[in-house]
């Protein structure tokens, strides 16, 4: 039923998923756990809510809205069912989770790609411990340009026809810049074929930033406009030295610093991507602070997530995670500096509703120079991908005959309908597939439910710009 259609004997309660939390200043937030919608009040609606704690008659509810606050009661009804935190359903919690889950895996049937990742180098300067490339054998060569094009050829028309307005590219490796030559013959043709078909179009590069050649400079600086620059870093010196070292097992701290701090010179966006684990977590804040002392502007911070029995050790626990995370928001606020992570989609898509809408088989696709296309850069060189690229890949999947995507989402969504039949059961905690996937588990289900339950009782009291990203260029990766 619509809005518009609202009557006087119209019989409303209250959302079984709805979450209330009053903050110090007397604002309250409400939002759905089921269809996010998170929004602030200047007065308590907790008493208008609890009005329709069982179905309540909107005619006779009415007058006494007005009683609490001094507003248009018809109007704040309105607002209150179409954000879904008022229902007219008389269904109870399981059947309405059941009908949402549905409702979304056939939005999401025919996927939406606006971030496209090249993974245009089969080489390393570095030697990190922990490297998640060493999770499976990936084996792929650097990509060429031909190749590429190929896929950018197919590519804009398919976002024309999905009516999709911008896009974003991203460069990975191992280490990207070690093929500039490719990365820049792309960066050239995207550009031009955004223009033809009308869609605007973004690039990042994430790098190690180990070397950086005049050339490299000189490019960024004509270019930055249009990109982004992510520069890893797990930390001050003596934590980041622990893990990210060159092929002779040296620290890499100096060399990078010195070349972050030109690359910020040329005037491009640039963040720096920290991976947090028992490494770094003492000095997270001295990390922060020097940062901002060299002019970085946006933090991504990812969880560390260990393959071996040694790398399992400098895991954080979940305790431990949420502290880093929280300390990390705390301190990077001071700044102004934004901060995100793989960890931040969790926080987004329950306060929104965009449950599922995490890139990985749904808005990204990640192609590597075999052929072999991926939903992201971490299942890369895992049997979790989605064929070949050949020509007609985009009409397939346009027209919703990609058997390998159809496999993703009904893998993923099999897990997700298991977890309807738990008790109390909801969505909180859905997150990255890959860890449940590397840890042999089906990929709906979530293994850190705990974590994103204090993420979020910590985000719903953040100012609103903690939580959502304005930048165009807001996906993380490792």
């Amino acid at each position: 039923m619509h809005s518009e259609g609202l009557q006087p004997g119209l019989l409303l309660k209250r959302s079984p998923f709805l979450a209330v939390k009053r903050l110090s200043n007397n604002e309250v937030r409400v939002y759905s756990k089921l269809h996010g919608n998170l929004t602030s009040f200047n007065f308590d609606i907790n008493e208008v809510l609890k009005l329709f704690d069982s179905q309540t008659n909107l005619g006779t509810a009415a007058p006494k809205v007005s009683e609490i606050c001094r507003c248009d009661p018809m109007a704040l009804v309105k607002e209150l069912y179409e954000k879904r935190f008022l229902i007219e359903e008389n269904k109870k919690e399981k059947d309405i989770l059941l009908e949402y889950v549905e409702a979304m895996k056939y939005k999401n049937k025919i996927p939406k790609v606006s971030h496209v990742t090249f993974l245009i180098s089969a080489k390393c300067n570095l030697a990190c411990k922990g490297c998640y490339h060493n999770f499976y054998d990936f084996k792929s060569a650097d990509m060429d340009s031909e190749f590429a094009g190929r896929i950018l050829e197919g590519l804009f028309p398919y976002l024309k026809r999905r009516e999709i307005p911008e896009l974003l590219i991203s460069f990975l490796g191992y280490e990207p810049l070690l093929n500039f030559e490719t990365l820049s013959r792309i960066y050239d043709q995207a550009c031009s074929m955004g223009g033809g078909y009308g869609i605007k179009t973004f690039f990042k590069i994430f790098t190690n930033a180990f070397s950086v050649s005049e050339e490299i400079y000189k490019w960024i600086e004509q270019n930055k406009s249009t990109l982004g620059i992510k520069v890893s870093l797990d930390g001050i010196r003596e934590d980041n030295n622990k893990r990210r070292v060159d092929l002779a097992g040296r620290g890499t701290y100096d060399i990078v610093i010195d070349n972050l701090k030109r690359i910020i010179s040329t005037g491009v966006e640039c963040g720096v991507l920290i991976v947090l684990s028992k490494l770094n977590f003492p000095n997270i804040e001295k990390f922060v602070d020097e940062m901002a002392g060299i002019g970085i502007r946006n933090i991504t911070a990812n969880i560390f997530c260990g393959q071996s029995r040694d790398e399992r050790l400098i895991e954080l626990t979940e305790q431990e995670k949420f502290e880093a995370i929280k300390r990390m928001d705390m301190a990077t606020e001071r700044y102004g500096i934004e901060f995100d992570g793989e960890w931040k989609f969790t926080v987004v898509q329950m306060i929104t509703g965009a449950h599922f809408s995490c890139p990985a088989g749904i808005k990204q696709l990640v192609f590597s120079a075999d052929g072999a296309i991926y939903p992201c850069q971490r299942f890369a060189g895992t049997k979790m991908r989605f064929g070949t690229y050949e020509k007609g890949f985009w009409e397939t999947l346009i027209d919703g005959q990609c058997g390998s995507y159809d496999n993703w989402t009904t893998d993923l969504y099999n897990g997700v309908m298991e977890r309807t039949k738990e008790e109390n059961a909801d969505l909180t905690g859905w997150s990255c597939p890959f860890l449940p996937f590397i840890r042999g588990e089906c990929i709906g289900k979530n293994l850190e439910r705990e974590l994103n339950k204090y993420l979020l009782e910590y985000y719903i009291t953040r100012p609103f710009s903690r939580i959502l990203s304005q930048s165009p260029m807001d996906c993380s990766s490792h």
